[in-house]
């Protein structure tokens, strides 16, 4: 007899265990199809996870027709005030008659200007140590290398700083960028050498590393976020740090409180922070307020909503907050440093209103007789008592500009990371994640800060190394 047989013999007999079979097989499949019918705009997956079909965008359509907009200035080419090549362009004979134009003296009637890449992307910089003799002591006076000039034939300081800025912002493997510097430039530099490249940088940025933290603890608003790695094959965490200005990552096998005690600034800041509502952030001891990031809280409700239509709050909550958003984009663009207050109070006051019936509607779940541990909720009840306990840190945006709508700049910080383990796959040691950290660190920073990143590189090999601030 087999399996499916023995169970319904076993209902005819006992009808009990025919409704509790029922129950138990109910209860799997609705998990089942929860789970396959997550995608990007109800959950934290990636939008690559997405099949053609699936997650529709919210977004109203703009009544706006593709391409720039009338009145837009438009990018283009700009004329250089300092072209490092001029071609003169003029005619030996005249057009009309046939005289000769040679000895005739002209002007520009027209010009042109082609932005190339040079025949040559090496120079050959030679360094010549000049031997002078006295000619009063007779004393041979040599002349002296600069400082970074050490080995008899050498990498310069702008080519280090391209491989490293393309091993670490690009994301470039060792092997694919030594063949990128040999097709550019007629260089190949081997694994070896760009080994030594990165650990002088991470060594070299030790005090900027240190001085971006400083610069974070005393930002009035930061963001944090962490991501999974491979370390070794072993499973890690690369932790953020950020603001508009500067960014600080760093490594840590463990994701939560173990980790900001060893490496982060959590523990010290005293801010704003930005955050996506995991549980570490709200350990007692930390002194910052708390922002929780809305566009985690849209994807909930988005969830909700589509797992029970009756849940409608979800749909009301989520159009305040998107009209709240526009609102305080608008008055930013306008100049205004804050909304006015019977505005905040209006969104305050909605908001405690949307989730009020819900939280009468939705009651919390019951301890039954001889069940242990903690009683589980649902989806739908633990939100709501994160809502009313958190209400603050989810409209803080709408109360104080210096506070983002969400976590998108930390998220988008991390995004990274995630695309080079699927280039290069994990990390071979803790000191390789500590390197890519620190240098991927710097270099957003410059970014962020609009400086010009190979000179900023490069310049890791002068002696006297200055800070981005």
């Amino acid at each position: 007899m087999s399996r499916r047989d023995e169970l319904i013999e076993q209902c005819k007999k006992e009808p009990e265990k025919f409704v509790e079979l029922f129950l138990l097989l109910e209860a799997r499949i609705a998990a089942l199809e929860k789970r396959v019918n997550k995608n990007s705009q109800n959950s934290d997956k990636p939008p690559s996870s997405d099949k053609f079909d699936k997650a529709k965008s919210r977004k109203k359509k703009s009544e706006r027709k593709s391409g720039a907009q009338g009145g837009h200035d438009g990018r283009t080419l700009k004329f250089s005030k300092t072209p490092d090549k001029i071609i003169p362009y003029s005619v030996p004979n005249c057009t009309e008659c046939g005289s000769s134009l040679d000895k005739v003296v002209g002007d520009i009637a027209n010009r042109r200007q082609e932005v190339e890449l040079p025949e040559k992307l090496v120079e050959i910089i030679e360094h010549q140590a000049v031997r002078k003799c006295c000619p009063n002591c007779q004393h041979k006076n040599v002349g002296e290398y600069p400082t970074h000039v050490r080995g008899n034939v050498q990498y310069g300081r702008r080519f280090k700083g391209l491989c490293t800025y393309l091993m670490n912002y690009q994301l470039i493997p060792y092997e694919r960028t030594s063949e990128l510097m040999e097709t550019i430039c007629g260089y190949k530099p081997a694994g070896g050498t760009l080994q030594s490249i990165l650990n002088y940088a991470y060594t070299t940025l030790e005090p900027v590393d240190k001085n971006t933290q400083v610069q974070l603890l005393m930002s009035d608003a930061a963001n944090a976020d962490e991501t999974g790695i491979r370390v070794d094959s072993k499973p890690g965490w690369v932790h953020v740090f950020s603001s508009h200005n500067h960014t600080y990552y760093f490594y840590s096998r463990h994701r939560g409180q173990k980790a900001h005690l060893e490496k982060g600034l959590i523990p010290d800041y005293r801010g704003i922070l930005m955050h996506d509502a995991y549980s570490t952030y709200f350990k007692s001891g930390y002194q910052y307020e708390h922002a929780l990031c809305n566009a985690h809280l849209l994807r909930e409700l988005t969830a909700i909503y589509e797992d029970d239509d009756e849940q409608e709050w979800t749909r009301t909550l989520d159009h305040l907050l998107r009209n709240a958003w526009a609102t305080v984009k608008q008055a930013k663009r306008d100049g205004y440093p804050q909304l006015p207050a019977d505005t905040q109070n209006k969104i305050q006051s909605q908001f405690d209103e949307i989730i009020a019936q819900p939280h009468q509607q939705n009651p919390h779940a019951q301890r039954q007789p001889g069940q242990r541990g903690r009683v589980g909720q649902s989806d739908v009840r633990n939100l709501l008592d994160r809502l009313i306990e958190h209400k603050d840190a989810y409209i803080r945006f709408a109360l104080d500009f210096r506070v983002d709508f969400d976590n998108n700049l930390a998220e988008r910080d991390l995004r990274m990371i995630k695309v080079h383990q699927k280039i290069s796959g994990s990390f071979r040691t803790e000191l390789g994640a500590d390197i890519f950290c620190r240098i991927r660190g710097y270099i957003s920073t410059l970014r962020k800060q609009n400086l010009d990143i190979i000179s900023a590189l490069a310049s890791l090999w002068l002696p006297l190394l200055a800070p981005a601030e």
